[in-house]
Formats: C-alpha cells, structure tokens, sequence
C-alpha cells in the first residue's frame, strides 16, 4: 500500500508521527476516495510502530459486499465485458478476516446478485421486478448470448456489474426467508464489530461510502449505534483531502489526530464537526470555491484562507505555509482547473462543507 498510494500520489501527512493504538480507540476516516485505505494506511502502520508493538491490534470495518463473490468485477464502474468475466471468480472474503477486515451488514439492502444466488432455479421474471430483469435480458442481446430465463443463467461475470446494483427488502421479496436470514447476519456482524473494538483499535469510515459530491457526510446510520455499544475510550480522526490541481500527481494531504476522548452525547454530530475541522485548506479546495462562486482567485484571497484557517485550529496543506509558495500554487491550480474542470465542483464543495460547523 506504501508503494502503490506514494506512486499514485504525491502523500502528505500533517499530525502526530509517532504514537500508540491503545485498546478501545476508534479511528475514524472521511470518505473521499476508493483509495483511502492505501493512502491512509501506511501513516498509521509506521506512525503506531506496528511492527514493534503487535499487541496493538487494528482492525477495520468495511462493507460487506467485498466479501460477496464477483465483488472486483461487479464493484468496478469501468470495467470491460471481457474483464469483468475474468475477475468474477476472483473473491477476497475468505481472506478478510484473518487480517483483521470485519463486514458491515445491512438487514434491509442487498444486491441483486446476492438475491439470485438464493434461488438460482427460481425464474428470473420471478425473482427480479420487471426493470431489472428486462435489464438482464439487454445485456444478454447486446453480447449476443442465450436469453436468460432462470436466476442462475445471469451468475456470470458479463452480468456482474447489474448483478451489483443494490436492492431493498421492499422493493425485492427474495427468496422464503431470504431477508430474515440477512437480518440475522448483520446482527451478528454488528456484535462481532462491538468485540473487535472493544479489544483493539478499529478503523471505521462513518460516512459509509466515498463521498459523490465532494460534502463530508452525513454519516452513515448504526455509527453512533456502534459508539454507544462498543464504547471506545478515545476517537482518532483521520481526514483526507486531495487535490489534482496540481502539476503531476494529485497532492493527498492526510491529517492524523490528534485523538479526543469519545463524545458521550450527540455522536454523529459531534464526530462529523471533527472530521470537518480535520479536513486541510488545500490550494485546489480555495481555487475552485472562488471559481465555482465566479471569482476570480488570488494569492491574497488564498493567503487569507490560510489565516482564517490557522486562526481556527483547522489543518492547512503544508505547502500553503510558506508565503513564498503560494502564488506559484495559485497560478498551478487555475492552470490545472483547465485541463481538469470535472474536479472543480467537488472541491468547492469539500471546501464549503469543512467550514460547517
């Protein structure tokens, strides 16, 4: 993960450098990226000396559906028919747990593929409501194979990304006892959570999903649910920003800590405010909020960002620090948000969100 996050990015990390993952502390980590994990996880593998204290257990909670079979060619948006057959007997689950990744479960949300492999005599028509049979039966056309008429003639790797869409109880029956067996496992999966915090340090991304437009939050619901069970003496906030208006590779700035002590009241609040005040002031961030706004930026305007920010405690990307800098960082942005226009309303709107309070 050191290797591939310091390829593909140029990493920065602002915070503690050494200290120890005691029991009962819960790290959590903004969502902003399919990358967060090898970006964030060498910072807290060197920084707590895993190496040299083993007993310092750390554990992560992820979603569940990286333990369901095809998850690499289903997960993936952009993958081609041949890829996503080649990967879809491809599946990590088994190896999660031994090192320390426990599922996430939801009682109530599934994904087509996990319905159909319930029941893969039962008929398609029967088992799917008619838009997304009719979905599976395009696909079939489109690659010119056999029109599938029961469950288990779509369990293949050309229908993986459709089998991935997710599904609710209310709007997919699911085979007899399909959902009371699934509520069943999260509860069981949400126990198992409960006693790996409570042993150890647990890794814990509270949004539930990357985030789609660039807002931090909200958090995702049964995370105060786990605070309030699992009772963590102190919570570890990691927040991650990242800037492609940049020369080369996109800047990551990650900020560790430094840990406070569990909130006993309003939790999702209180932990949201600490992810957004974790979150650094980065030169795209403040570029493409005065872009967005149809400002024109300047070194002052991003000099005076700097200051608020440092004047209310929040991080800002080492880089801004020196006054020498921030010019050229100005000029570097507004060339990039060029080439780059896509990632300018994400970062505004990163740039907004963090100062909510």
């Amino acid at each position: 993960m050191w290797a591939y996050s310091n390829a593909a990015f140029r990493v920065v990390v602002s915070g503690a450098r050494r200290f120890r993952l005691e029991p009962g502390t819960m790290i959590v980590v903004t969502h902003r990226r399919e990358t967060d994990v090898p970006v964030i996880c060498p910072p807290l593998y060197f920084g707590a000396r895993l190496w040299r204290f083993p007993e310092d257990r750390m554990a992560f909670a992820a979603r569940d559906d990286m333990f369901v079979p095809g998850f690499f060619a289903g997960f993936p948006p952009e993958l081609s028919p041949l890829g996503r057959r080649l990967l879809y007997r491809v599946g990590v689950g088994r190896y999660l747990l031994g090192i320390g990744v426990y599922p996430i479960s939801s009682a109530s949300v599934a994904r087509v593929g996990e319905v159909l492999r319930e029941s893969p005599y039962a008929r398609l028509k029967d088992a799917l409501p008619p838009e997304l049979a009719d979905g599976l039966r395009v696909r079939s056309d489109e690659l010119g194979l056999s029109p599938p008429e029961r469950a288990g003639d779509v369990l293949r790797g050309e229908y993986a990304d459709l089998l991935w869409r997710q599904v609710t109880r209310g709007a997919v029956p699911g085979p007899d006892g399909f959902w009371e067996r699934r509520a069943t496992q999260a509860a069981a999966d949400f126990r198992r959570l409960v006693e790996v915090a409570r042993e150890g340090a647990l890794v814990v991304f509270p949004e539930g999903r990357p985030s789609p437009d660039g807002e931090i939050g909200p958090l995702r619901r049964g995370f105060s649910a786990l605070v309030r069970r699992a009772r963590p003496r102190r919570l570890l906030p990691i927040a991650i920003a990242y800037d492609p208006l940049v020369p080369g590779r996109t800047r990551a700035v990650v900020t560790l800590g430094p840990s406070v002590e569990t909130p006993l009241a309003d939790v999702e609040d209180a932990t949201l405010d600490l992810l957004r005040t974790r979150t650094a002031l980065t030169g795209g961030q403040y570029v493409a909020h005065e872009l967005e706004a149809g400002r024109s930026p300047t070194d002052a305007g991003l000099a005076g960002a700097v200051e608020a920010a440092r004047e209310e405690g929040r991080p800002v990307d080492p880089e801004l620090l020196d006054p020498m800098r921030v010019a050229a960082r100005v000029a570097a942005a507004l060339a990039a948000a060029g080439r780059r226009p896509e990632a300018l309303p994400f970062l505004a709107r990163e740039y907004a969100s963090a100062r909510v309070s």
